[in-house]
């Protein structure tokens, strides 16, 4: 019963975070944070072995996020894999991703993404202005990881 409760906790906390920044995030980025990406299958296992998770589609980077705030190892590993899966997702769009966070970071992204169309064509997402927690510092170094070893590729 616990974690249905604390699931919809982490959801609203990220869900008034992003909605608290809607004034500068452009619609792109809070679309891009909240968009469900269906084919994503990493993880699986994870998902029938704790059944409370089902009733959640972890699908998206805000809700892959939240599910790196449990203490459970192979819950956090399936939320970094498909964080990664996402940010491949992205990345294979044409849409390559980086999460920011720290003082102004929303106004930072926005001035970033005025011009979608520069130089390295990234769109840049604002996870938290001043404190995120650990758990979010872990996601976007993953998320971000992935991004970058992409871009580095090609």
């Amino acid at each position: 019963m616990k974690r249905p409760i604390l699931i919809t906790s982490f959801l609203l906390l990220f869900f008034f975070k992003v909605k608290g920044q809607d004034s500068i995030a452009s619609p792109i980025q809070h679309k891009i944070f909240v968009q469900c990406f269906e084919n994503l299958n990493q993880g699986y296992e994870v998902f029938e072995k704790y059944p409370s998770l089902k009733k959640v589609k972890f699908c998206s980077i805000m809700k892959c996020i939240a599910l790196m705030q449990y203490k459970e190892d192979d819950i956090k590993k399936a939320a970094e894999y498909r964080l990664r899966g996402i940010a491949t997702q992205l990345y294979n769009q044409g849409k390559p991703v980086y999460l920011i966070s720290g003082m102004d970071s929303s106004s930072y992204a926005h001035k970033q993404n005025e011009n979608l169309e520069d130089d390295n064509g990234i769109i840049y997402i604002s996870i938290g202005e001043c404190l995120i927690s650990q758990s979010e510092s872990k996601a976007k170094e993953i998320f971000n990881e992935q991004t970058k070893m992409l871009i580095e590729k090609k």
